[in-house]
């Protein structure tokens, strides 16, 4: 017992030091680590690729299993349940270093702002409502191209054809950008989905086991969105708000209509919760500007997730927000929200 709690502070040490050498030599650390961070992803999810159902799901469900059936019998042996105590500390020190080794760093990297060029900074309020209304358009452009049912709401094909192409933005991308040429092996559904429904997740990126997942119950209008944000997370990119600048990007690079107005949509709903914080009355006239589609889809998303809310979706989001801060994601000087100031970024580059 109590070798185990020696080498679970052992793990806990190192785990620290690694954090420690990000933050204070972030220019030597990051001059390989998201490149090695992508290889060694690139390595697992070659493996765990080949199974079409999420690998993760089943390592999780084993070893709750071996769990309980090791908890068990650690009562039958003097001290045993303490000598158990101590190897679930130490599984979990071990599992903390190499989620922090092999892909948890990138939090501490360069911004995608960065990687990209991107001129980010606090922007005005014209600069905002400019921005809503350029990404309102390329929704409406695109809402007008997608399949719909009697209700106005958008149609897509099976989750299967989606995930099939939801690394072709990113193939595209990578041939301007080094930031995006990691693994894209197709995303997987959920099988556990309707537990993270009550958690209110639409994705999860498990780095163990190089997995982009989505959760198939997600409103079809955002499930393309969903699926390149996750494969963002096998590109090394981190952060959440950064994942879903970079899931517009692919998205818009993608050659299927699907995709091109999931992530405009996307886009558009980023800005107009910015702009309505800011401007009501700006965000109201972009909003008359939408087309039935767009607005039908809004709508059906929100009585779709409101089914879900409830004290065990905001518990999920208290210990997620939790795990945000561990890792200092925060907007700091921007003034709209990092994925509103990426997507502002964008669009002043691309109409200046």
């Amino acid at each position: 017992m109590i070798g185990r709690l020696i080498l679970a502070a052992i793990f806990l040490v190192l785990t620290g030091l690694l954090a420690a050498v990000a933050n204070y030599a972030p220019e030597l650390v990051f001059s390989f680590y998201p490149e090695l961070s992508r290889s060694a992803l690139a390595a697992i999810s070659s493996v765990t690729g080949l199974l079409p159902v999420a690998v993760w799901e089943i390592l999780a469900l084993l070893a709750i299993l071996w769990m309980i059936y090791t908890l068990v019998r650690s009562f039958s042996r003097h001290r045993g349940f303490f000598a158990w105590a101590a190897g679930v500390v130490l599984a979990a020190c071990v599992a903390v270093f190499v989620f922090v080794a092999l892909w948890g760093l990138n939090h501490f990297g360069p911004g995608v702002a960065d990687e990209l060029g991107l001129q980010v900074r606090e922007y005005s309020r014209q600069e905002l409502i400019d921005a809503t209304r350029y990404y309102a358009a390329q929704a409406n452009e695109y809402a007008q191209q997608v399949r719909r049912d009697g209700e106005g709401r958008c149609v897509m094909p099976s989750f299967a054809e989606l995930a099939e192409k939801a690394g072709g933005g990113y193939e595209r991308l990578a041939a301007r950008y080094a930031l995006f040429t990691g693994a894209l092996d197709p995303v997987k559904p959920l099988a556990s989905w309707r537990m993270f429904s009550q958690f209110g997740t639409t994705g999860i990126f498990v780095c163990f086991t190089a997995e982009s997942c989505v959760n198939p119950d997600t409103y079809p209008a955002w499930i393309p969105f969903t699926m390149c944000h996750e494969l963002a997370h096998r590109q090394a990119v981190a952060a959440e708000d950064e994942a879903n600048f970079c899931a517009y990007l692919a998205c818009m690079e993608s050659e299927d209509v699907q995709f091109r107005y999931s992530g405009a949509f996307g886009a558009y709903i980023y800005c107009h919760n910015a702009l309505s914080g800011t401007d009501r009355q700006a965000a109201a006239e972009i909003w008359n500007t939408l087309d039935a589609g767009i607005l039908a889809d809004i709508r059906a998303a929100n009585a779709h997730y409101a089914q879900y809310e409830g004290a065990v979706q905001d518990t999920a989001q208290r210990v997620n927000d939790a795990y945000l801060k561990a890792f200092s994601e925060e907007s700091g000087v921007q003034s709209y929200g990092e994925a509103a100031d990426l997507l502002i970024a964008w669009y002043l580059q691309k109409n200046a």
